[in-house]
């Protein structure tokens, strides 16, 4: 009897040593060729990277093949040979990227590896990639347990370290609140960075990173890095190092030395938006004698009459309306526009005061048209407090006051006729009273200044007289007042914190002792911001005033090129027929 073979199916213990043995085959057949890879590209490669493990030197290979040929450096010189030392730098527009650049950057061409890392949102899932990947790196992570960014306790960690360690770095994204593009627009820092500074002696070195929100998708990345002979890059990353700033005991001070040394470099780098004005030739900045930073415009024919303008509160030195230029040419009116101390451009000094503010006017006016040089001032809103406290100044002819806000004295007279008044009264008490709870409420309004515009510029309007409504409809008038108001807020809540605790806790100016000849006061009676009361009430006070209300008007008439030419065209008058100006005219004669 012929006996059928019966098949026999193989064990399960066979299957597996199959399957392992397949695997193992292939692992070899993978892991040969990449190690021998891995040696060939990792031969000039830091000897700390050829201590790691291959998942870091893959990276290593991976970076040095695709990334880094498209990275355009300057500046390495700067960075300290013979200390410990603090990267800061700018996020890059996919911040998840930046680290590892600026990291794998300081391994490679500058020979550290940097052993902290800063994030600031533990929520962010490349965070967790971050932690393995530096873990591997020897680099240790950080995450602040709130978002204040570093906190006094990490602080102290880094700056042990810094003492402890022999020539490493720490790379610091400080931390900042969040913008649509923070390649376009320096972000607001906390203090955590300089205060880990100056707790570890060690200098901070201010660096910016450009050009990751260009193309970056796999394909567009690889097929480069394949190509050996591409003439054009498709995406180029740019890192500009500057000079170490050493630590002050004012670390206020040095954030802003730190932010305006970034800001500086951002602009250097080819393709990115400079911070709003800094490109434009008026643009110019005055160091003070006290060291501090005034940043300022000067717009309009260089020989004609000098005009200061002091900008209202939330405003700039970029504060324009249309038409403004023009004016400028036809009136002969040389228009020099400053920023106040923590706003837009100009280094901030706590505990600044309204009439302290006459000095930087002093400095400025004799650096930029010479000792004594006669010059006249025109101040809105806010603006008219700090032109009042300039009131003494002896090169001064003339004032225009233009929906002025008046001295502090006079403010509990008009509040009554303006709920919004009673808003900021509010602020100020709160600002005095308990500051963190104004910063709160000023963190919010930041936000939406920086990151809701629309629905946050449509409260702005529901809140103006219909003639402002009007005037800020066209697409012009928002984007000027955009580009202002954002400039505005483009230092921290404490800036706007200190401006309102000056306007409003200020000693008094002598109002009958101006030095002005004339001041002109022009207000809306329907401004809903500063009511016309408080023009009425100036008016009263200065003996010199001349006052012009603008039936059915609001508070930025200004925006009417009509109505903004008559204001100036009166202020030019004023400061022609001063006695003082017609003298000086006929002895030089």
């Amino acid at each position: 009897m012929n006996l059928k073979k019966q098949s026999q199916k193989p064990s399960l213990a066979r299957k597996l040593f199959r399957s392992l043995t397949y695997a193992a085959l292939g692992f070899v057949a993978v892991a040969v060729p990449l190690h021998v890879l891995l040696r060939r590209e990792l031969r000039d490669a830091p000897e700390d990277i050829r201590e790691q493990g291959w998942p870091i030197q893959v990276l290593q290979v991976l970076f040095d093949r695709y990334v880094l040929p498209w990275v355009d450096v300057e500046g390495l010189e700067n960075l300290p040979q013979d200390c410990s030392y603090i990267v800061a730098a700018n996020h890059g527009y996919r911040s998840g990227v930046d680290g590892f650049i600026l990291g794998h950057l300081l391994a490679t061409r500058a020979g550290r590896i940097p052993r902290i890392l800063i994030t600031a949102d533990s929520r962010n899932w490349m965070v967790q990639i971050e932690r393995w990947v530096l873990h591997n790196y020897g680099i240790a992570l950080l995450v602040p347990d709130d978002k204040k960014g570093i906190h006094h306790g990490m602080s102290d960690i880094i700056a042990s370290y810094l003492k402890e360690a022999d020539n490493h770095a720490v790379l610091i994204f400080p931390a900042g609140r969040a913008i649509a593009d923070p390649e376009k627009q320096l972000q607001k820092w906390s203090t955590g960075v300089v205060v880990s500074a100056e707790k570890s002696g060690c200098p901070v070195v201010p660096v910016a990173i450009g050009g990751l929100r260009l193309d970056w998708s796999p394909e567009t990345v690889i097929f480069a890095g394949m190509d050996d002979e591409a003439k054009t890059p498709p995406f180029h990353i740019h890192v500009r190092i500057g000079e170490p700033l050493y630590p002050t005991d004012d670390p206020h001070l040095d954030l802003a030395r730190l932010r305006e040394s970034v800001a500086g470099l951002m602009d250097k780098i080819p393709g990115l938006r400079p911070l709003p004005g800094e490109s434009d030739p008026a643009f110019g900045k005055l160091t003070l004698r006290d060291g501090r930073t005034l940043a300022y415009m000067d717009r309009g024919p260089h020989d004609g009459t000098p005009v200061l303008y002091f900008h209202g509160f939330q405003g700039s030195r970029l504060e324009t309306t249309p038409g403004l230029e023009d004016i400028l040419v036809r009136l002969n009116i040389r228009l020099i526009s400053p920023d106040r101390p923590g706003i837009g451009l100009s280094t901030p000094i706590h505990g600044r005061t309204v009439v302290a503010w006459s000095q930087d006017v002093a400095e400025l006016t004799e650096h930029l048209l010479g000792p004594g040089a006669p010059f006249s001032i025109f101040g809105f809103s806010a603006g008219a407090t700090y032109a009042l406290a300039c009131g003494q100044l002896p090169g001064l002819r003339a004032m225009a006051l233009v929906s002025g806000m008046g001295m502090p004295s006079l403010i509990s007279h008009w509040a009554q006729y303006s709920k919004r008044t009673w808003r900021i009264l509010l602020s100020a008490k709160l600002a005095n009273i308990s500051s963190g709870a104004f910063l709160e409420v000023e963190e919010e309004q930041h936000q939406k200044v920086l990151n809701k515009w629309g629905p946050y510029f449509d409260e702005v309007k529901i809140s103006l007289s219909p003639d402002d409504q009007r005037l800020l409809s066209s697409q012009e008038a928002e984007e000027l007042f955009q580009r202002n108001r954002r400039e505005g807020y483009s230092q921290s809540p404490g800036s706007l914190l200190q401006e309102v605790q000056a306007l409003y806790s200020e000693p008094e100016v002598d109002l009958e002792q101006l030095a002005a000849c004339t001041v002109l006061i022009t207000h809306g009676t329907d401004d809903p911001v500063i009511p016309i009361a408080v023009a009425r009430d100036l008016h009263e006070h200065i003996p010199t005033s001349r006052l012009r209300e603008l039936s059915g008007r609001g508070h930025y008439f200004v925006y009417e090129t009509a109505e903004l030419e008559a204001a100036f065209q009166d202020l030019v008058t004023a400061h022609l027929d001063c006695p003082r100006v017609k003298s000086e005219k006929g002895g030089s004669a």
